[in-house]
């Protein structure tokens, strides 16, 4: 079947046959499998983008591994960027800032979309849309919507964003997951607690917990103390703003040493991105008397936690939860990354690259090796 794709501004429309190669997910098998089929007539106000990279989230990891639920032979794969190659309708679509997409663009887009009238929507929360749509999530049916193809089909609606030249493909790809997410987080830390000059607690060393710790070190955070048990990563913190590094998870340990790092008082938050029972414990006991802990990390089932009220009470804590950000929360992050694009060395985070065919074995590798990020790309299978 042909796609009507409209080449630009008063272009008109062309009648183009794209056949597409999407990696679909067979649920009961835990495989990947190739599947080649013409892409369908897209629909008014879609856009047809080719993917150029692909990076494995940890969310990608879960569902492969059968921690999460994924939908059978749907096409995972959020944190994706790629070139526009045509939309459908006679005018161009608009990018997030109001200026029109060029073919050929660099872009990336918001990992969820939103109706934008719904009650979640009116009151700032996008991400819990009545009628969500979320990339890497979905069926594939003829429009694929995950990066693990070679194209990939935004709904009309996306929130869309051009690609700064200053970052590459490796630094810009896990922008729509990892980096926004971040953002979000430190928009709602920056709700109640001052960043500059503060003192705060990362719990986990993955793309999220070192993007943090590079977030705080510019936002002018005074201790920013990164914990995780593995102390090959818990390293890097140390590139990316850590002031105090930490891999010793011993309850008693831990307490003792933020202690000492803040004078007895504890920190300003806590921020949890590993989502493991023991790091959301740590958090709460880590915090100060009227500080915050943000969990962000527990997008997986655990076990339960004790929580004694009258220590909230008393201690006048804040608990806060986050999932997914609002499209403005990827443009903050995008800023960021273009402001220190040689600041911290973001492309040494991907540290292997799979063709698209080998993507069976990007998820065996990223799950046994636990890198911090690994990335696919399209090939001609």
């Amino acid at each position: 079947m042909s796609v009507s794709i409209g080449t630009g501004v008063n272009a008109g429309r062309s009648e183009v046959e794209i056949q597409n190669i999407a990696m679909e997910f067979d649920t009961e098998r835990r495989m990947f499998v190739p599947v080649e089929r013409a892409i369908d007539a897209l629909q008014e106000g879609q856009v047809l983008v080719r993917v150029t990279c692909c990076t494995i989230c940890g969310s990608d990891l879960h569902t492969f591994t059968g921690r999460r639920a994924g939908h059978h032979r749907g096409v995972l794969g959020h944190e994706i960027i790629g070139e526009i190659v045509g939309w459908c309708g006679e005018f161009s679509p608009m990018d997030y800032h109001g200026q029109p997409l060029r073919v050929g663009q660099r872009v990336t887009w918001a990992m969820s979309v939103g109706c934008e009238c719904c009650f979640f929507c009116d009151n700032d929360l996008n991400q819990k849309c009545d009628s969500l749509f979320k990339y890497g999530h979905e069926v594939n049916e003829g429009h694929p919507t995950g990066g693990l193809s070679q194209h990939c089909v935004l709904i009309a609606g996306t929130p869309v964003f051009p690609i700064p030249d200053s970052l590459s493909d490796a630094v810009a790809t896990p922008v729509n997951c990892a980096t926004a997410t971040v953002s979000a987080a430190m928009r709602l830390v920056s709700q109640t607690q001052r960043l500059h000059d503060s003192a705060g607690l990362i719990v986990g060393a993955g793309m999220l917990g070192l993007t943090a710790a590079a977030q705080l070190h510019e936002a002018g955070a005074k201790q920013i103390v990164v914990l995780d048990p593995d102390e090959g990563r818990a390293s890097l913190a140390d590139d990316f703003g850590a002031t105090e590094v930490i891999h010793d998870t011993d309850p008693a340990h831990l307490e003792q040493r933020i202690m000492d790092l803040t004078d007895g008082r504890g920190v300003d938050f806590a921020i949890d991105f590993a989502g493991m029972t023991s790091a959301v414990e740590s958090c709460l006991h880590s915090v100060r008397l009227g500080g915050v802990a943000l969990l962000v990390g527990s997008v997986f089932p655990s076990d339960s936690i004790e929580v004694y009220p009258e220590s909230i009470v008393r201690r006048m804590l804040t608990i806060r939860g986050l999932h997914n950000y609002l499209p403005k929360d990827l443009e903050n992050a995008l800023a960021f990354l273009d402001r220190n694009a040689n600041r911290f060395p973001f492309d040494s985070l991907v540290s292997r690259t799979f063709p698209l065919s080998q993507t069976q074995d990007a998820f065996h590798y990223a799950s046994d090796q636990r890198p911090v990020r690994v990335a696919v790309v399209p090939d001609s299978l």
